[in-house]
């Protein structure tokens, strides 16, 4: 009885521990890139360019661009910003979607513009950031 129940007890563990990976794996996790001052999520798997990105700086105005490129499927990086910027407080303005695609958000004077589109060796993201204020 003993090694029937130390034997379940080993069974369990070994599914949580093969389990957890793999729930994982189809989360939606990011990280934090600051462009022109304002917190904007990138999807795990995007890795940022070693191209300089643009900065702008005018009176009463600023903005900035970054370039990512990754592994990720337009489409997913589009879903994701679909789920990721509402939850941020960020309002859609405008979608344009095929294949990839543009997005835009804003909240109080700031205006973000998401661009995902394939490349030849995976996808390439665009963020750029602008706003009154500043």
């Amino acid at each position: 009885m003993i090694r029937l129940y130390r034997r379940v007890i080993l069974c369990r563990v070994v599914i949580s521990l093969v389990a957890l990976p793999l729930g994982l794996a189809g989360c939606s996790a990011s990280y934090e890139e600051t462009v022109a001052g304002v917190k904007v999520p990138i999807p795990n798997g995007m890795t940022k360019s070693q191209a300089k990105g643009i900065q702008l700086s005018l009176p009463g105005f600023g903005g900035a661009q970054a370039s990512f490129q990754g592994n990720l499927e337009p489409e997913k990086i589009i879903e994701f910003y679909k789920k990721e910027m509402p939850s941020r407080g960020w309002q859609p303005n405008m979608e344009l979607t095929s294949k990839g695609g543009m997005l835009t958000y804003t909240k109080e004077n700031q205006t973000v513009v998401v661009m995902a589109t394939k490349s030849d060796g995976g996808s390439n993201l665009s963020i750029t950031v602008g706003g009154t204020g500043r």
